[in-house]
């Protein structure tokens, strides 16, 4: 595709100088010349500094301009103008082409000259498609010399007369074709860039789609790593008993053993004294921690707000906290338990605002960071420890979204 575009560019370009180049050369009329001097004359006052803005000089002669006009303007520059009106009034019987107008200046002013004087061919066809007089006189005057050839040619000359009007025949369709030449490698340019164009916007569609795709193939690879962590810890759990983060009772109790004196002989004798005491409050003792045993049996329920970054669940209450509370808790030892997302409309509408903060830490599953419904559920419940004084997340709960 790029080889196509560049090749129809360059036949456009050489269509385009093809076309150029007998323009540029073709005589102007005797009132385009005189224009075309004025305005040289006009921008090279200007370059040497006193010639006056060109909307001044259109609105003073909104029809063109010739140098006598503006020597009515400049007349009282004096030697300045004076020199500047001499040099070109000496070339205004002359005629010429635009390469002609052009070598009367310098580079710097034809850059100003050049499309001033397109605005005014442009602005005035009626001038600028005036048949130049060198022309008018050489057709008139071959008009004149055919009249004669015709008066004076003998019969067995036609044939010589038939070629010459092919030969002219074929002279102006040459003349012709680079205009044709040019619409063509216009419309095949056009036609290149509408294709480029097309597919350029296909390429960045194409794009667009792939980069959805990596990023979502990036989300579920995130969701199955943190899965299989969650379940190789709670393996672990299982089969070692162990979390890795020792309770601070069990280390509180641990010192104070080791830290506890020796007994004395006198503490010897007072507990055996004791010994009959306890003989008789034995009986009510076992009845009070049969009562514990069965208070511990029950099953509590702990509302607890999202987890931090250490996943432990930072705000834990017993009774539902509207704005607060998301997870619900079970647990019949206070140790260990089970939890899963409140199932509330309000609840569900608070978790969704954020999920990021609300869920991922406590549950996964299949693209929970993008919420496509209005209800959480459950599939499976969430297992959490009490450690350190804190609910810590041991296994994620899995969810998915409904509505």
């Amino acid at each position: 595709m790029k080889r196509f575009t560049i090749i129809m560019a360059a036949i456009v370009c050489l269509a385009i100088s093809a076309m150029a180049q007998p323009n540029a050369d073709q005589p102007l009329s005797p009132a385009l010349w005189n224009q075309g001097l004025a305005t040289c004359a006009h921008y090279t006052a200007c370059d040497r500094r006193f010639g006056k803005r060109i909307e001044e000089i259109k609105a003073k002669f909104p029809q063109g301009y010739t140098l006598d006009n503006l020597n009515e303007v400049y007349e009282s520059n004096g030697q300045k103008w004076t020199k500047i009106y001499k040099e070109f009034k000496d070339k205004e019987n002359k005629g010429g082409s635009m390469e002609d107008l052009k070598e009367l200046v310098t580079p710097q002013v034809w850059r100003l000259v050049e499309p001033e004087f397109q605005a005014f061919i442009t602005e005035h066809p009626e001038i600028a498609n005036a048949v130049p007089a060198d022309t008018q006189n050489a057709e008139g005057i071959e008009q004149a010399d055919n009249a004669d050839e015709a008066q004076a040619e003998p019969v067995h000359d036609a044939r010589h007369r038939q070629m010459r009007n092919r030969s002219q025949c074929d002279l102006l369709t040459a003349d012709g074709l680079p205009l044709w030449l040019g619409i063509l490698g216009s419309l095949l340019g056009l036609c290149a860039l509408l294709v480029a164009l097309s597919n350029r916007g296909k390429i960045r569609e194409m794009q667009r789609s792939f980069a959805r795709e990596i990023d979502r193939t990036n989300a579920n690879l995130q969701e199955f790593s943190t899965d299989a962590a969650d379940q190789m810890k709670a393996l672990s759990i299982r089969l070692t008993g162990r979390t890795g983060r020792q309770p601070v009772k069990e280390t509180q109790e641990a010192q104070a053993a080791a830290a506890a004196p020796v007994e004395e002989p006198q503490a010897a004798a007072e507990e055996l004294a004791d010994q009959a005491d306890e003989d008789t409050v034995a009986p009510v003792q076992e009845h009070m921690q049969d009562e514990v045993a069965e208070e511990e049996g029950e099953t509590i329920n702990v509302f607890m707000s999202k987890p931090d970054e250490n996943d432990d669940f930072t705000r834990v209450s017993d009774e539902f906290e509207p704005g607060n509370s998301i997870y619900v808790l079970t647990t019949f030892d206070g140790k260990t338990g089970t939890f899963e997302v409140i199932d509330k409309p309000e609840v569900h509408r608070f978790a969704l605002m954020m999920p990021a903060e609300n869920l991922i830490r406590a549950c996964s599953g299949n693209a929970i960071q993008i919420p496509n419904g209005s209800r959480i559920v459950t599939d499976r419940a969430g297992e959490a420890e009490f450690i350190d004084g804190k609910w810590h997340v041991v296994v994620k709960a899995i969810i998915h979204y409904e509505g």
